[in-house]
């Protein structure tokens, strides 16, 4: 069975399966170049004049879903694409537990969600909106737990809940927008450069309903400003937002583990907060988080329910390498030198930032190897550096990427024996990569097999013989506010864009090095 899912919202993305295997994954923002582009209708383009069992396109509540499908058909039959069914779905939270469930690899599991807000619904004509939900999965069949809704009024109605509040997401937005920053990341980085909060106030009080409410009082007064008198402000309040996050989060959590062993999922965009991720290891080591965890996954989520319902068994994903394969015609061919790994990684060990660019396009908001900027882990300035190199705000951390073999070595795992999607930060065990060592003296980490990225391997271990260390510090192939790189043409635009004197790509399915001058 064939089934294609589209997400129309923003972080539009389509997903394609193919009885039971995920053949394809994209996000519009990729192609088009605008970040969470909503712009779905380009993401048809790849299946122009083909036939599928099932169409799934998952909208919002805020569209009348009358209203657009006829468009949707129309846009659909521009491309000739072909279909037995179309069916439309507006169930925003229960997709996001999909994607995370069925790619855990779990017999069984709990699956909580949170985000800024989901679906829409209405109750007793009350309009509110899911902003917490929490499932249980037993192959492909679930159950709802409960669910709380943003909402008017704080009443109880069964397993519904519905608080007069600001969500955990959107709280969390909140803060970035209000302290100029472009992205959440910005905040948790932040967080980090105060070891506590003196006399702060509350963003969440605990209400009568044992959930959550926003302390409006507070919100007020940081549009207004009352706390710009206090030193390191914004150190305060991202400590204080990201503290909060997490204690409420571990509550939530520790009221499923009522027994060990409990598998448990989380998605949702909070989710994407690889420190928080990181403090609920302590509380459930069968933790499973969803590398998809925005809105982008809801395709991925909605293709794998209805292969799932159709007896297409869900297995644990193994690789995020899932979007468009590259097409280096865009290449000036009399350009460029032949290089070989180790003359890549002693370049490297010399102090030069180097972007690799091979294979298909890694999917959610981590790179992996496929479109990363690399640089030497033992250079203590080496984050000062590559936040430059990407416009990003100074104290922005950066990641790294271990050989497995050496990552327990290097990284206090927990109970993680590999982490190969950079979902958690961890401590680092050993001196010598100041470069990737946060302030907190910890590091957001990918472990790499040589069967899951066989370039990317290479080249480290290539590192590793020149210098003693395992690992490359590796960050976005974009710059600040941009997607990351998909196509040829994206990655020399953004070299075009950076510092000159950092300005070079590794190729390494064709063997070359190229330089900025080789585009001029």
């Amino acid at each position: 069975m064939r089934i294609l899912a589209l997400h129309n919202s923003h972080n539009a993305s389509i997903c394609e399966i193919n009885n039971g295997n995920i053949v394809y994954f994209q996000e519009a923002e990729r192609l088009d170049k605008s970040k969470k582009s909503d712009n779905w209708p380009i993401l048809l383009n790849k299946y122009s004049n083909q036939n599928f069992d099932k169409i799934i396109f998952i909208t919002t509540k805020s569209l009348n879903e009358k209203n657009h499908v006829d468009d949707i058909k129309k846009s659909i039959s521009t491309y000739n694409i072909e279909f037995k069914k179309l069916k439309f779905e507006i169930n925003h939270h229960f997709f996001h537990a999909c994607s995370g469930f069925f790619n855990s690899g779990f017999k069984n599991s709990y699956v909580l969600v949170i985000d800024g807000n989901g679906s829409g619904n209405c109750f007793n004509n009350k309009k509110c909106t899911e902003i917490v939900s929490l499932y249980y999965f037993k192959k492909n069949k679930f159950k709802e737990i409960f669910k709380v809704f943003q909402s008017n009024e704080n009443y109880s109605e069964g397993k519904h809940v519905f608080i007069n509040t600001l969500s955990l997401g959107n709280m969390y937005s909140f803060v970035k927008n209000i302290l100029k920053f472009k992205e959440e990341g910005s905040v948790m980085g932040l967080s980090s450069y105060e070891k506590h909060v003196p006399n702060f106030p509350n963003f969440f009080v605990k209400n009568d309903f044992n959930h959550f409410t926003s302390n409006q009082g507070l919100i007020h007064d940081l549009h207004k400003s009352s706390y710009t008198t206090m030193k390191n402000i914004s150190q305060f309040v991202c400590k204080a937002v990201q503290t909060e996050l997490e204690e409420i989060v571990k509550k939530y959590i520790t009221n499923i583990v009522k027994k060990k062993n409990r598998n448990i999922c989380v998605s949702g965009g909070v989710f994407q907060n690889t420190v928080l991720n990181s403090k609920i290891i302590d509380i459930c080591p069968n933790l499973y988080v969803d590398p998809f965890a925005d809105d982008s996954g809801l395709s991925m989520g909605a293709a794998l329910w209805y292969s799932n319902k159709n007896k297409f068994k869900g297995k644990k994903i193994n690789s995020l390498y899932l979007g468009d394969l590259p097409n280096y015609n865009d290449l000036p061919k009399d350009k460029g030198i032949r290089v070989t790994e180790k003359e890549v990684a002693k370049y490297i060990a010399k102090g030069n930032i180097v972007a690799i660019y091979q294979g298909k396009n890694e999917l959610g908001k981590r790179s992996l190897g496929n479109r990363s900027f690399l640089y030497d882990p033992r250079d203590q300035y080496a984050k000062e550096k590559i936040n430059l190199l990407k416009g990003r705000e100074w104290f922005r951390p950066v990641a790294g990427t271990v050989l497995h073999e050496h990552a327990e070595k290097w990284f206090d795992l927990k109970s993680k024996k590999e982490t190969p999607f950079m979902s958690y930060v961890f401590k680092v065990k050993k001196q010598g990569v100041p470069g990737i060592t946060h302030i907190d003296n910890t590091c957001r980490i990918q472990t790499l097999k040589k069967q899951e990225n066989f370039h990317y391997y290479n080249l480290i271990n290539e590192f590793y013989k020149l210098t003693k260390i395992p690992i490359l510090l590796n960050t976005s192939f974009n710059l600040a506010g941009d997607p990351l790189v998909n196509d040829v043409y994206d990655a020399i635009k953004t070299l075009t864009n950076c510092l000159k004197k950092f300005n070079v790509i590794y190729f390494p399915e064709i063997g070359k090095i190229y330089s900025i001058e080789d585009f001029s």
